[in-house]
């Protein structure tokens, strides 16, 4: 059904019955090994009407439970007959029965039905074997776990958060959204959000992870430190990993509705692993590139014999030199998931995780004067801050998550999230351009500083008719809150120098003050609560409408080291609309408009300001969206047309980081994701943009770092001459940006090429993969944005086991 979760389908499906007849349709599909879980007794289920379909080829067990929960109906099937079998898929109307048969078309299995459940057993021709079963609800992560494979063009058919709302299917959902799935971050090696954000269709890397700093992300021309873990929000974080994620989600554009206060740019919610339906062993062993050597365990499966308690774990271990000179990151991460699937109906999830990230030598930040026109950039390869400069960050979390279907029409959602960061260590330079030829050089230390961050959510959905026309509501509150603590102890060296462009400076660690009477205070707190409706009403198959409001609030406060204000508190609060038109005249395509408006927290002065670190007055921003998501043979190809303004932001003639006068961004994004054909694959995309600055002193000018052009593709084809084997690579096209807020100065655009290899085989009967990244292969020394280069050439390979 269009725009509905799993979850809500199922509940749907059984709305228009009479209570007696009504069946829950759960979907079920077998992922285990043959030591599989007791097969539930299924609840009621419509009878197996016709509907509209549009599931594209691919592995078996995903097309299975992708139409099983479309359907609405249970089907079970051992893992054994699903394991390396592909389906065609199935398009156009159907009942349950003849699509399940469409489904399994040449696969050399056959359905069989019992009352309202189907299994799925071996052709007469094949002599069968019966083993015992496994089912799985189809609105669990096991249904995510099943998407996004590498077989299927690292196309995804769900959304696993959409905020508040919570599961959607992609194609139906009002937002232009792209999904980087686990199998992707694994064959390009990602070890960082830098890397997601390079091959990502809609993402540029602002503040890389290598600078030391929280990771800043650029979508649609906003800069964004925002960002949400399983749907519950952050406002920014240090050191983050992969090696835990399922997949890393970004909506591009406003969130303020799904997600509260947030830039206008848009959102990344990090995935995390979850409990698999089979055991799971996978052992990893490589470098992420330089002498950065690593291991990576992920462990998962039930505890139980039925299934009602699984585990996930994950493990890693790396330390080694980066391919930039000195540069070194020693990090340990672990990593615990589990689910207890108390009923049917009532499952709880739980999941904790430690890390502690030590780097030395971070990238260094660049400052360069208005009136000084940008020289060429200077070697990426080697290090331009100092050898002895190193951070580290230790941080803890906990989630727990609840979820109870209280009845057929009302689900209940409750969710908790806390995080704690520690920085005890922190050195940092900055290099200020004083010529074509020349710079300075400011370094400093910086005493321990904490964060503590805490996010949470309680939410209902209901589902009921009104007549012919179908309604689900999601209403509740949700919010988050981050508290610093910083430190009395920042000396500095001032900037000093001036040094030749042709090579780094380097010298020994200067003799800093004591610190004897340093002390670590109270320094800031931000809370954002919001109170939201929403109703996605649906009037026949191809029209729905999806309407609300988000009441959303944001309490700042600052504190000097007294415990005085350091500027007013701050207390506001914005009733946010959001109405989004859809419409479906074909079961592959789809169309919509959009019309939000959000809060964000102002921005922070930057270091280089005379009011560095000042958190400017919260903004509000409005977004025009058009958009269509059309499913082509394999391939979701997505475009929209937008209009975003927000507040600017930026540094007066005085040197003061200031808000005066509207930044709007006006574009056009167009993206691809599957198989073009079975050997081929692309993940890509462009976006084209018109930014402009109205009112304040740079009226009419760009906003500096926002390329008009931004082109990406990366592309694996399978070798047909070696199976198994596949050759991949990307080309990453970023044009011109304005260096400096009065247009004075301007960057160059660039491009850089990725290639690699990736040999799929079996040892013993066990999976292995080998993979082999070059990135950056011309080893082009580039400006990233105005204030940091991009990443050398490095080399990454792994071996992938699993047992």
């Amino acid at each position: 059904m269009p725009f509905l979760s799993p979850r809500s389908t199922r509940r749907r499906a059984t709305a228009r019955l009479p209570a007696a007849a009504a069946i829950a349709a759960a979907a079920l599909i077998g992922l285990a090994a043959p030591c599989a879980l007791q097969a539930q007794t299924p609840r009621a289920s419509p009878a197996p009407d016709e509907r509209d379909y549009d599931i594209p080829a691919g592995e078996l067990s995903r097309v299975l439970t992708e139409f099983a929960v479309q359907a609405g109906i249970q089907v079970s099937v051992e893992a054994s007959l699903t394991t390396g079998r592909q389906s065609p898929g199935l398009r156009g109307r159907q009942s349950a029965w003849s699509g399940l048969n469409a489904i399994l078309a040449g696969t050399g299995l056959r359905p069989e039905r019992r009352g309202n459940a189907y299994t799925v057993r071996p052709a007469p021709a094949v002599d069968a074997v019966t083993l015992p079963g496994i089912t799985v609800q189809g609105n669990t992560a096991a249904a995510l776990q099943q998407e996004g494979l590498a077989s299927d063009g690292y196309r995804v058919s769900t959304i696993s958060s959409t905020g508040a709302l919570g599961r959607m299917e992609l194609r139906n959902a009002p937002y232009s959204f792209s999904v980087v799935p686990r199998e992707l971050l694994q064959n390009v090696q990602a070890q960082s959000p830098d890397d997601v954000y390079k091959i990502n269709p809609s993402t540029m890397t602002q503040t890389p992870q290598l600078s030391g700093w929280a990771p800043m992300v650029k979508i649609r021309g906003f800069n964004s430190y925002d960002r949400a873990e399983e749907g519950l929000r952050r406002s920014f974080g240090f050191a983050a990993s992969l090696e835990d994620k399922e997949r890393v989600e970004v909506l591009s554009g406003l969130s303020g509705f799904l997600y509260g206060a947030a830039s206008p740019g848009g959102m990344v919610n990090y995935v995390h692993k979850r409990p698999t339906p089979e055991r799971l062993n996978s052992i990893t062993a490589g470098n992420y590139g330089g002498g950065q050597y690593y291991v990576h365990g992920d462990f998962g499966g039930p505890f139980d014999s039925n299934g009602k308690i699984g585990y996930r774990v994950n493990l890693v271990r790396q330390n080694g030199d980066t391919a930039v000179d000195d540069q070194k990151i020693d990090r340990s991460l672990a990593s615990l998931a589990l689910d207890f699937n108390i009923t049917d109906r009532f499952k709880l999830e739980l999941g904790a995780s430690y890390s502690d990230y030590k780097m030395t030598a971070p990238t260094a930040y660049w400052f360069v004067r208005d009136d000084l026109s940008r020289p060429k950039a200077p070697d990426a390869g080697k290090n331009w801050g100092q050898p002895w400069i190193h951070d580290e960050t230790e941080s803890r979390k906990w989630m727990a998550r609840m979820t109870y279907e209280a009845s057929d029409h009302l689900t209940l959602r409750v969710a908790h999230l806390r995080e704690y960061q520690d920085r005890p260590v922190q050195y940092h330079t900055m290099n200020s351009l004083r010529s074509s030829t020349q710079y300075a050089q400011l370094r400093q230390k910086v005493g321990p500083t904490s964060t503590e961050s805490e996010a949470w959510q309680a939410l209902a959905d209901i589902s009921f008719d009104t007549g012919p026309i179908a309604h689900q509501i999601t209403m509740g509150y949700y919010g988050y809150m981050d508290k610093q603590w910083q430190s009395t102890y920042f000396p500095s060296t001032g900037y000093v120098g001036p040094y030749s462009l042709d090579s780094p400076t380097h010298v020994p660690e200067p003799a800093w003050p004591s610190d004897a009477s340093a002390r670590t205070y109270y320094a800031s707190r931000i809370r954002n609560d919001n109170f939201m409706i929403g109703d996605l009403i649906r009037f026949n198959e191809q029209w729905s409408v999806l309407a609300g409001v988000n009441r959303s609030t944001i309490k700042a406060m600052e504190r000097d080291e007294n415990g005085a204000a350091s500027q007013p508190d701050y207390d506001r609060g914005l009733t946010s609309p959001n109405v989004s038109l859809m419409f479906m005249p074909t079961p592959w395509l789809t169309a919509y408009a959009t019309y939000l408006e959000g809060l964000e927290q102002g921005g922070v002065a930057p270091d280089e300001a005379v009011n560095r670190g000042q958190v400017l007055s919260p903004m509000r921003s409005k977004q025009r969206e058009l958009g269509l998501k059309a499913e082509l043979g394999g391939v979701l190809v997505s475009g929209a047309l937008f209009d975003i303004e927000k507040a600017y932001e930026y540094a007066n003639d005085a040197n003061v980081y200031v808000q005066s006068g509207t930044q709007r961004h006006r574009g056009a994004e167009v993206s691809a994701v599957g198989k073009v054909t079975d050997a081929w694959t692309v993940v890509g995309g462009a976006t084209l943009l018109t930014a402009r600055v109205e009112g304040s002193d740079n009226d009419g000018n760009a906003p500096i770092n926002v390329p008009k052009l931004t082109a990406k593709l990366y592309s694996e084809y399978a070798l047909p001459f070696a199976p198994g084997l596949s050759l991949t690579g990307g080309v990453y096209y970023v044009g011109k940006q304005w260096a400096t807020a009065t247009n004075t100065s301007r960057l160059p655009s660039y491009t850089t090429f990725d290639l690699g290899l990736r040999y799929a085989t079996k040892v013993t009967g066990r999976p292995l993969t080998l993979r082999l990244n070059v990135n950056n292969v011309a080893n082009r020394s580039y400006w990233l944005n105005s204030y940091y280069l991009g990443s050398p050439r490095s080399i990454a390979l792994s071996a992938q086991m699993q047992f």
